[in-house]
This record gives C-alpha cells, sequence and structure tokens, in this order.
C-alpha cells in the first residue's frame, strides 16, 4: 500500500534521526537568528517535522510557529508553546508577519523545481518583516555520493519492521529514498520520498530571481564560507531594500 509522504514514516522518524545532534542544530540556528539583534522576536519554522528543534527553541522567542506539509509529522510536536500549522511552504497562509523564518534538515531539497523554490521565496517573502531573516540548509551532491550507502538500512521499531533503499542518479540529481514498513499486522506500507540535488551555484540564480540576496552562505554548523564541493551549505537571506 502507497502512502502519503511522512505517514508511515513519522512512526519510525524519531528512531531514523536518532543520531542527530539536535541541541547543537538548535544553538546553531539560535546564533543566525540573533543577526538581526531584535528582541521578541515572532519566529515561523518550516517543514518542522517532529518539533525536536522547536522543542529547544521555542521559549526562546516571543511568539513561535510551527509548520509542516505532513499532519501526522506536525501532531507529533509535543511543545506547548506557540500554534502548529498545517501548510505547504509555498502557499503560505499567514497575515502575520515574522522576524525570523527558518527550515531544517535539507526540507527545501523536497522543492523538485526551480519553479517551485522560487515560489516558496516569495511567499516566504510575503510574511517576512521587511528587515527579517531567512535561514535554510540545503545538502549538495557531495553530500548524497558520501553517504548514500548509509541510508540503505533496514530494521524494527516499536513492532514495525522497515527498509530503507536509497539511490541519488547523477543525471537526473534527484536522491530517492524509498521506504518500505511493515506493522505488527503484517500490513505494508511504501513511502517515496525524492528530493532534487541543486548545483550550488543554482541556488544563486533562483535566489537572484526573488526579493532576497545572499547574507551569508556557510559550510553547515560553521560560520565558514560554502563552496560547490561542501556536503551542506546553509544560506542566510535577507530582502533587498
Amino acid at each position: 500500500m502507497h502512502a502519503k509522504n511522512y505517514s508511515a514514516v513519522s512512526l519510525i522518524y524519531s528512531h531514523l534521526m536518532r543520531s542527530i545532534n539536535y541541541k547543537m542544530w538548535a544553538k546553531y540556528i539560535y546564533e543566525i537568528s540573533r543577526i538581526s539583534n531584535k528582541k521578541n522576536k515572532t519566529v515561523l519554522e518550516l517543514a518542522s517535522g517532529s518539533g525536536k528543534i522547536a522543542e529547544l527553541l521555542n521559549k526562546k522567542f516571543a511568539k513561535y510557529y510551527s509548520s509542516d506539509l505532513s499532519l501526522p509529522m506536525l501532531l507529533s510536536v509535543n511543545h506547548s508553546k506557540g500554534d502548529k500549522i498545517n501548510c505547504d511552504m509555498t502557499k503560505l497562509p499567514f497575515k502575520e508577519k515574522f522576524d525570523f523564518i527558518f527550515s531544517t534538515f535539507d526540507s527545501v531539497n523536497y522543492l523538485l523545481t526551480k519553479k517551485s523554490f522560487i515560489k516558496m521565496l516569495n511567499s516566504v517573502d510575503s510574511c517576512l518583516v521587511g528587515d527579517g531573516l531567512f535561514t535554510f540548509d540545503v545538502s549538495l551532491e557531495t553530500n548524497s555520493l558520501n553517504n548514500v550507502k548509509h541510508l540503505n538500512r533496514e530494521g524494527e521499531y516499536l513492532k514495525l519492521k522497515f527498509r530503507q533503499i536509497s539511490n541519488y542518479d547523477r543525471k537526473t540529481k534527484i536522491h530517492q529514498n524509498k521506504f518500505k514498513i511493515t506493522d505488527k499486522d503484517g500490513k505494508r506500507f511504501t513511502e517515496n520520498h525524492k528530493q532534487k540535488v541543486y548545483s550550488f551555484e543554482e541556488y544563486f540564480e533562483m535566489i537572484s530571481e526573488s526579493n532576497f540576496y545572499v547574507h551569508g552562505c556557510y559550510e553547515a554548523f560553521s560560520h565558514t564560507n560554502a563552496s560547490p564541493k561542501s556536503e551542506r551549505a546553509q544560506f542566510i537571506l535577507k530582502k533587498r531594500k
């Protein structure tokens, strides 16, 4: 049975991500948020997933909103402060303006076309204050080439058996992760996750077609400038005057 992405996977997501250092990631995002020197920031997290970053950051801001396209993932968010909104990052429904908007875990790589990526930028622009910040990280080709073999795995968690089949197509630049999950009753679910691995240069080209400019672009978790050979890059955007 084919399942909507992150419906069945939401049940094993915490297990799949168990090696992630959420505290380090949250600290890095918080450091970026302080670039604006604003107090009492209103914050919007895009593609907040299971809410681990939100749990660590929500108390640091005046208002904190978690959003995600997947309702099952969003319902697993257990922090008490702030609102949770089920929405598409390319069509953000907010009338409120935010001081800081961010996304983690290469979520923007799920935008499979340049048109959809630019649409996301325009959507963020519409609900970001004039001097606000938008930051996101991306997975580059080096990351796929170096780590695809480690993403082919199988196991069992909470009586759910799973198998992850990962491959990267260097021609189409699509990194695909197929999940096959079997529950305790033998019912099988399949989810097929695809990410577009844009080149380093393509991100700058797409950003140039929006109302944003690149304030900084770093190797993930650092303040060292990223390059086309980086595994991950952290983009920090500001609005054009």
